[in-house]
């Protein structure tokens, strides 16, 4: 997963990327987001300091002997506002998480452009191919033959693509 200060940084670079995968990310739904996501904690940063101002001074005028009723009702009106900023940060953090999930890596610069992974190129092989006198099976096919996996199960607790060894 890339790095949201990355992409935010480099979005022409990831969008590049983006169009070299063929893919169609979120990219400007994450970047407003976190714009959003950004601006809430200024504006948190800056109530919190306001509440800090609030107390200290409902502490010097009770010393004093003065009525702090009207700054209390101040500070209940910022703390009602922090709260509410507060919902908004999860929600939103939430939100460019599951975004950030959606954008792919960024292939290496060596990387061939193509339509699919039909255009794909060998780089190298090493060692020989073996030969067969028959038809290999795959790999899931060997596995259940050999009752070693049991992937019935295992959809059924991690969902597809999962397997459960036996034994």
């Amino acid at each position: 997963m890339l790095d949201l200060k990355f992409i935010r940084e480099n979005p022409d670079m990831v969008r590049d990327a983006l169009r070299k995968r063929n893919t169609e990310a979120p990219l400007d739904e994450l970047l407003e987001r976190d714009r959003e996501w950004r601006s809430i904690l200024t504006e948190l940063q800056s109530l919190r300091g306001k509440q800090k101002e609030f107390s200290r001074e409902i502490g010097r005028l009770k010393k004093e002997g003065k009525d702090v009723s009207e700054i209390i009702s101040q500070m209940k009106s910022v703390s009602q506002r922090v709260r509410k900023l507060e919902d908004e940060e999860r929600e939103l953090k939430r939100k460019i998480d599951d975004l950030l999930l959606m954008i792919p890596n960024i292939p290496h610069e060596s990387v061939p452009v193509g339509e699919d992974e039909t255009d794909n190129v060998v780089v190298r092989e090493w060692g020989e191919k073996p030969q067969f006198d028959f038809e290999p099976k795959p790999h899931w096919e060997l596995a259940a033959i050999h009752d070693i996996v049991d992937f019935e199960r295992a959809a059924k607790l991690a969902g597809s693509n999962f397997v459960m060894f036996k034994g």
